[in-house]
């Protein structure tokens, strides 16, 4: 379709971009309440059976992506007017992911900034290297990112191994600011854990914490993914780049049912987010459904999404998406 001009998008989401307190604020308890009301749930199926515990962690898990798009819209200023309320709860609703609100923030703004351009690709995403790159590289690099770019490692451990792990350490912060809240978020959910465990047992804190934790960071992972890795998604250089035109072929509109869609907090509307990141979470669909522009972008299918995982390289002649060349010295790849 044809990518529509500044101004021409920007009246179209004018009606939707400010955000609305009392639907804030009640997505805030329909997600928090649910929430530590299955949490405690799986505490108390640990006395019947572990395999109901863990079906309990899937909605909770759910709930835990909810949380973190909460956290990402204060990030983009949008779920409140108010500076200050966004920072209080972006900041505690940053926790129930484990992610650091300042430092995250920033991150993704990079990636808004950048997305799709091929000079910057990866800025506050996810490694990606280019053909050229791929094949100057040494068997050593090329093995690592090999390994890095397996759909066994990147879906399976990249989610718990960035959300649970590198988000404890200040090393991309930028400031001071940033260094600061990183450590503030450690503290907080330490001393949570503590008392809690204190409570109940540090073991079936674990048992209830740990199987939470990994949906739902994996599950962010994944759909971080397949919003932007698909055949044909937009690459550009920085001389030719577009916003726009990263934002409506760059970004995907994932076709999701009712219920799923709600637990990712609308996020698979996301060519409108790219688009216009100041309109809050609940009122994406309603702008897809009202605007013309919006309900044209073609869904993105489930079999553009099964083979996504074989987009890995950039090619930048071609500006396109490609897999490992077949002529690459077999010798230096793991598996992938």
């Amino acid at each position: 379709m044809q990518v529509p001009t500044a101004k021409e998008w920007g009246a179209a989401v004018k009606p939707y971009r400010q955000p609305i307190l009392w639907r804030s604020i009640w997505q805030i308890i329909n997600t928090g309440v649910p929430f530590f009301v299955i949490w405690w749930l799986m505490y108390r199926s640990l006395e019947v059976s572990y395999f109901l515990t863990l079906a309990l962690s899937v909605p909770a898990a759910g709930l835990v992506v909810r949380f973190f798009i909460i956290n990402h819209d204060c990030g983009h200023g949008s779920f409140f007017r108010s500076t200050r309320a966004n920072d209080i709860v972006g900041f505690w609703t940053g926790l129930f992911s484990f992610t650091p609100y300042r430092m995250w923030r920033h991150g993704h703004a990079l990636h808004h900034a950048s997305s799709g351009q091929i000079e910057d690709r990866g800025v506050g995403y996810f490694w990606i290297m280019t053909l050229k790159e791929y094949r100057e590289a040494s068997a050593k690099k090329r093995a690592w990112y090999r390994f890095y770019r397996n759909p066994i490692v990147l879906f399976t451990l990249g989610g718990a191994y960035l959300f649970m792990f590198e988000y404890r350490f200040s090393f991309t912060a930028r400031n001071r600011r940033e260094k600061i809240g990183v450590w503030q978020a450690n503290l907080v959910l330490g001393t949570v854990f503590w008392l809690v465990g204190s409570q109940i047992g540090y073991w079936e804190l674990f048992l209830v914490q740990f199987p939470i934790g990994y949906l739902a960071t994996t599950t962010g992972l994944v759909l971080f993914y397949f919003q932007h890795h698909y055949d044909d998604s937009y690459w550009a250089p920085k001389e030719t780049w577009s916003y726009e035109a990263a934002a409506f072929h760059g970004s995907s509109y994932l076709k999701l049912d009712p219920v799923t869609e709600w637990f990712a907090g609308y996020i698979n509307y996301h060519h409108i987010h790219h688009l216009a990141p100041k309109v809050p979470n609940y009122r994406l669909r309603e702008a897809h459904n009202a605007v013309p522009m919006f309900r044209n972008v073609e869904p993105l299918r489930l079999s553009k999404i099964a083979t996504a995982w074989r987009l890995r390289l950039v090619d930048e002649e071609t500006s396109r998406w490609v897999d490992f060349p077949k002529d690459t010295d077999s010798a230096t790849a793991v598996a992938g």
